[in-house]
């Protein structure tokens, strides 16, 4: 299948987990950045992850099912899809139990501008322009189990768009030689076999794979990214990915001062710079971003052009991002802030405006902090 779509942005996810009881509500997102801001373990983390369990949950047949109840909105092309999900303990007969049975779709339901597209009630299940279907697997989203279905192919290619980028991977481990000389082989399989290959058909490849493809195919690309790092560590002369026989993988190499580095002798840093900018410049249209703590392991130097080139370079991607840093914080314009407070269980969102921190984005996060010292959260 392959559907071709232009435009598409997560609109609001709404969450509850039924074993632990943690509810957010419905937080809406900006087509561009989201910023999530609030105090250490109010629930940003949360809402990070129940959008990307979703997306994962609707294309991946893999996913551990756990007992959710979601809600979520998609816009693909000027069309409004709403996903809605529950996810119990179930017997093998399909009935509902509480401590016994594995997990398996209890209700779900989708709708396309308003309309229905697919309703299942336990056992029960309706889909447009079908009398019969056959009986559905119980571990499985209906989503993915149609996906082949011509009926859905621009809603699954907007999912596949609207996947998240995660950022906190373990950049220490590198990518196994033999996982890495299979990839290689298909994409020079790619390239050969078809005239102009753009890169957009590599996006989704591991990090180390898509700069090695870069380095070595699309020059231009390349030379953006080292420039880019560059910009921000004036001592490095190259960047590369090689092989380090010792430890069977293939690692991010640098080269400084006429020294090289593998991906293991280089800072923290530096590595979650490189890793950054290769994710930035060779993302696919549309995707979502999802990054949590964006200013994690970066230096001081590294965060103001970081933010800047996020906010800037892409105007494609939609960035849902958290963080605790002042300079990030006050990079992003107070109206695409979604300020987080919890009250128990339940996770809030209020924008700024709401929140009443002022109209000012010079004070607003002046004001922020003053209001949470004042109500003892801090």
């Amino acid at each position: 299948m392959n559907e071709r779509v232009e435009n598409v942005k997560i609109q609001w996810i709404e969450f509850e987990n039924l074993k632990t009881g943690l509810r957010i509500e419905r937080i809406y997102f900006n087509r561009d950045v989201t910023l999530l801001v609030g105090l250490s373990g109010a629930g940003k983390t949360q809402i990070l992850n129940a959008v990307e369990y979703s997306l994962n949950l609707a294309v991946d047949k893999d996913v551990i099912l756990r007992p959710y109840r979601v809600g979520l909105g998609i816009i693909i092309d000027q069309e409004e899809y709403e996903w809605f999900y529950e996810i119990k303990k179930t017997t093998e007969q399909g009935l509902i139990m509480e401590e016994e049975g594995r997990y398996g779709f209890f209700y779900e339901k989708l709708l396309r501008d308003g309309a229905m597209v697919f309703e299942r009630k336990n056992t029960e299940v309706t889909v447009l322009g079908y009398e019969k279907v056959p009986q559905p697997k119980k571990d499985e989203s209906l989503i993915l189990q149609y996906s082949e279905d011509k009926n859905f192919g621009k809603l699954i290619a907007g999912i596949h768009k609207l996947y998240s980028v995660e950022m906190e991977l373990a950049i220490r481990g590198g990518l196994g030689s033999e996982n890495f000389r299979r990839l290689k082989s298909k994409v020079i399989d790619r390239i050969e076999s078809e005239r102009q290959t753009e890169f957009k058909m590599f996006s989704h490849l591991p990090v180390a794979m898509k700069l090695y493809v870069a380095k070595r195919y699309y020059p231009g690309l390349y030379i953006k990214i080292f420039d880019a790092v560059k910009e921000l560590f004036v001592e490095l002369e190259d960047i590369d990915v090689e092989e380090d026989t010792v430890r069977e993988m293939y690692l991010v190499s640098i080269q400084v001062y006429g020294k090289k580095l593998l991906q293991v002798d280089i800072s923290n840093g530096m590595l979650k710079t490189i890793y950054y900018m290769v994710e930035l410049f060779t993302m696919s249209e549309d995707s979502l971003v999802l990054i949590d703590e964006f200013e994690n392991g970066l230096g001081v130097n590294c965060i103001d052009v970081l933010s800047e080139l996020m906010l800037s370079e892409r105007n494609d991607l939609q960035f849902i991002i958290t963080s605790h840093h002042p300079k990030i914080i006050n990079a992003v314009d107070k109206d695409k802030w979604r300020i987080i407070d919890r009250d128990g269980s339940t996770v809030g969102n209020t924008g700024s405006l709401a929140y009443g921190i002022g109209n000012s984005q010079h004070d607003a996060y002046f004001n922020l902090i003053n209001r949470w010292e004042f109500e003892g959260k801090i």
